[in-house]
């Protein structure tokens, strides 16, 4: 009877240990309102760990200057600073339902669907709430480091959504709960890419789908990356629909993505034409500015018939 009470008594230590483990291990990537879930109903969290494919939406975020800053910036102040970022921008994820995957220096990687979905539309919908309250974020930490004088900094976000792998990935040393597949490769690809078309965010077609009617996009390109041999459509977002949004700049939109739609079908004069008009009113454009650019330049000298404006970056 004793050896009977013990043996309960051992089992219940070890489900408490194992219990604490596991919010010890899931407060460093998700909310504590997530982990009172899990924890509620740890079976399907579990078997997730051994190897399952879901349809989730990934986000990366990197900062732009920040190589800059630390060649210049005191080390104790640098350090400082970003893991102001990193505070900030990680509260942004978790009260908009995502998991914190890890952290690659000044680099964010994160998803949703992975822990727990809400359907595959709310997951992508609420990557994009949190990718916006990033924008917001940084740009008070800018203002507020400026005020401090530090230098401001900005930020590159990539989003897509697709089917991945979850699993509990690593060495025998140390594992970490992770996410592997082409989709988060594209979401990394398309940070990459926010560089070169003078965005902070790119997302790509499956993802901006979902996410249409919250808020309002814009079409950027059509583009192949690297290790990538299909093309997919990638767009950033104007701002949250219902919400404060320049109605004459929505207006004058619309003549950018006809302009484009022109260019794809190869109507280079009509699109030089668009474009012009909508930079006389935003002149400081700079995705109007690329495409008038190369309309001017399809004019002269049209491309062969094998063009279908897809961009192709043969590296990452």
């Amino acid at each position: 009877m004793l050896s009977g009470s013990f043996s309960l008594g051992f089992e219940y230590v070890l489900e408490r240990l194992e219990k604490l483990r596991t919010r010890r291990t899931l407060e460093r990537y998700v909310s504590k309102n997530l982990v009172k879930e899990v924890l509620d109903n740890p079976d399907s969290y579990y078997s997730s760990l051994r190897g399952v494919r879901v349809p989730v939406t990934i986000l990366f975020s990197d900062l732009v200057g920040f190589t800059t800053l630390s060649e210049k910036a005191d080390p104790e102040a640098l350090v400082a600073q970003l893991n102001e970022y990193l505070t900030r921008m990680t509260s942004v994820v978790f009260s908009n339902g995502g998991t914190l995957d890890k952290f690659i220096g000044d680099a964010i990687m994160a998803v949703w669907g992975n822990v727990r979905s809400l359907g595959t539309a709310q997951d992508a919908k609420n990557c994009v709430r949190a990718a916006l309250g990033m924008r917001r974020e940084l740009r008070q930490l800018n203002q507020k480091w400026r005020e401090q004088g530090r230098m401001g900094l900005g930020m590159g976000i990539g989003i897509n959504q697709g089917e991945v792998i979850v699993g509990n990935i690593g060495s025998h040393e140390r594992m970490d709960p992770t996410v592997i597949g082409d989709a988060v490769n594209l979401a990394s690809r398309l940070e990459g890419l926010t560089r070169i078309y003078g965005v902070d965010i790119l997302v790509g077609a499956s993802a901006a789908e979902l996410a249409r009617d919250e808020v309002h996009l814009r079409s950027v390109a059509r583009v192949q990356v690297k290790g990538k041999i299909k093309p997919v459509d990638v767009f950033t977002f104007v701002g949250v629909r219902n919400e404060e949004v320049d109605p004459e700049f929505l207006k004058w939109l619309d003549t950018y993505e006809e302009g484009l739609e022109k260019f794809r079908t190869r109507d280079f004069t009509e699109a030089k034409i668009l474009f012009s008009r909508f930079l006389e009113f935003y002149p400081d454009d700079l995705l109007a500015k690329i495409y008038l650019d190369r309309a001017l330049k399809y004019e002269q000298a049209p491309p062969d018939e094998a063009w279908d404006a897809v961009e192709v970056f043969k590296s990452k």
